[in-house]
């Protein structure tokens, strides 16, 4: 990608998150969201243990599904507070060993003409057989690319299983750490506990987020980029 193409998308990824922080902000305000929020949460928590196995399963089937995973995981902290870091980093690495066995058994051909068609994909598919842990650690800390997406291309390269979930373990920690602390915001503010003291940090801490999300995503993607150049070039 030329440079000048690379830094508009990088203003263009800053842009949308801004607009998304935006509109969180003005839904907040304009829409009933506090008791939306307050009343799934009451009744997730009323189900017991039964409503953490439903939930559970939701969480796997959904991603499986392509469902993004950000609003699930905003959706389980909401219910579950910080409980929901265990929830959704267990629910991720099932989904993600269920997709990448399908994409690798059942789904091969169909996963292949997908990423014959997505050029970052195929990137990351090209340098995944050299540098299979680091391509897939530096993936998963790239927001742009979906983590239900990357589950099944990953299954059609050749990397190991094993070198799969243990680098998808360690990248999506930050990402569900950052997720679910949001989540927990909102259903604090939902239950009438958040003070000004509250919002303050969850304005600076979406702004930090924001930054340090974009930051991350233009070093991530920079580095795939120079990983996939000889693998493409060679192929």
């Amino acid at each position: 990608m030329p440079p000048a193409s690379h830094n508009r998308h990088f203003i263009w990824l800053a842009v949308a998150s801004v607009l998304g922080f935006v509109v969180l902000i003005a839904a907040w305000f304009l829409l009933p969201m506090d008791q939306w929020l307050h009343d799934f949460s009451q009744w997730a928590q009323g189900l017991g243990t039964t409503g953490v196995v439903i939930v559970s399963i939701a969480y796997v089937i959904c991603t499986v599904l392509l469902v993004p995973g950000v609003a699930l995981t905003l959706a389980v902290a909401v219910a579950y507070g910080w409980w929901a870091l265990a929830i959704c980093f267990f629910g991720g690495m099932t989904a993600a060993l269920i997709s990448f066995l399908i994409s690798r058994y059942l789904a091969r051909e169909r996963v292949k003409r997908f990423l014959d068609r997505h050029p970052t994909m195929k990137a990351v598919d090209a340098v995944a057989h050299e540098e299979s842990f680091k391509t897939i650690v530096l993936a998963r800390l790239t927001p742009v690319t979906p983590f239900a997406v990357e589950n099944y291309a990953f299954g059609v390269t050749g990397v190991r299983l094993g070198s799969f979930l243990l680098a998808t373990a360690i990248g999506i920690v930050p990402g569900t750490i950052q997720n679910v602390w949001i989540g927990v915001i909102g259903r604090t503010a939902a239950e009438g506990g958040a003070g000004v003291m509250n919002w303050i940090l969850l304005g600076v801490g979406l702004v930090a987020t924001i930054v340090l999300t974009v930051w991350m995503t233009r070093q991530a993607k920079i580095r795939m980029k120079q990983q996939a150049e000889p693998a493409l070039q060679g192929s």
